[in-house]
């Protein structure tokens, strides 16, 4: 009896908020997961240690041969060519791969690939994520950055079979960063004189001042979040309220919060893949000013695809 081949792909939150698009996290995935495997493994781990401090320096090993084909296939997404090659070059431009072609060969037409470990863990680090679960300790990477780890999470994975993208279950991983926790001053201290330095420490509540969000705007924004989405969060939660006050001293005002509310939830809304992330750690994160500055949501395509009419 023939055995047939089982085909497993890893989809990681931490990529789809990377990269804002499920389809991009599964091929980086993929890529990485082909990167602990090529023949010049070690040199290409040392190779990415040297070029922490030279970052000019030609990357020479870690290339992976991957056709198109082949990587369609592999991630279960069944593209055509010219699609998956389109999410290769987004990959490519961002940063985290580089591409060549076969420096030996001319008549060779397969595109090379490399992942360019220390620009994807610097950008995921910046997300308060880490790139957790390779073949060797990466910490080296985090070391050059001088950037605290993230809050610990247990390694959340949606193991995809099939297209089995309905049982893929809604993730909640806690990260931080420094610029999202609240800062309050005591009211000795909003006496004091502009000349003096304040010592501001952080706190978890939202101060009630007319230069701050108040807890009124933040149970305005998520009521409103509430009422677009279906869903039941809560304005008291320290995270959300973190999240929203970083925005607001960014300048932002309810009315932003509610354009990026109302853009997302026409993109994502009637999207099961992407219906989850319809939540303040995805709205109100790191993506806040690019989500404000989408176009309209006069259509339901996704942040990539709206990428690839552009390329046309």
């Amino acid at each position: 009896m023939e055995t047939r081949k089982m085909l497993r792909s890893v989809i990681k939150e931490e990529f789809i908020m990377l990269t804002g698009d499920y389809r991009l996290a599964l091929v980086l995935n993929q890529m990485l997961y082909w990167s602990q495997f090529t023949k010049d493994f070690d040199y290409f781990i040392e190779e990415e240690r040297k070029r922490r401090n030279d970052s000019d320096l030609e990357p020479c090993n870690g290339w992976i041969f991957k056709t198109a084909e082949e990587l369609s296939e592999e991630t279960m997404l069944n593209v055509a060519v010219k699609t998956m090659r389109h999410y290769l070059k987004t990959l490519v431009a961002s940063g985290w791969l580089s591409e060549r072609r076969n420096p030996h060969h001319s008549w060779d037409h397969t595109r090379q690939y490399r992942v360019n470990l220390g620009k994807l863990q610097k950008d995921l680090l910046e997300i308060g994520c880490f790139l957790d679960g390779y073949r060797v300790d990466l910490n080296f990477l985090r070391e050059e950055l001088q950037i605290e780890p993230p809050v610990h999470y247990d390694d959340h994975l949606i193991i995809l079979e099939e297209f089995d993208f309905d049982e893929a279950e809604s993730l909640d991983i806690p990260f931080a960063h420094e610029d999202e926790i609240v800062k309050t001053t005591t009211p000795e201290e909003n006496s004091t004189s502009k000349n003096e330095t304040t010592n501001v420490q952080n706190a978890t509540t939202i101060p009630e001042t007319t230069t701050e969000i108040t807890k009124e705007h933040i149970a305005e924004i998520v009521d409103y979040l509430n009422e677009q989405t279906g869903k039941n969060f809560q304005a008291k939660t320290q995270k959300t309220q973190s999240l929203i006050q970083a925005r607001w001293k960014e300048g932002h005002q309810v009315e932003d919060f509610r354009k990026v509310i109302d853009t997302k939830t026409a993109d994502w809304l009637e999207d099961p893949e992407m219906n989850k992330f319809l939540r303040p750690e995805t709205l109100f994160g790191t993506k806040f000013e690019s989500y404000l500055n989408e176009r309209g949501s006069e259509n339901r395509d996704t942040e990539f695809e709206r990428y690839l009419t552009g390329l046309a």
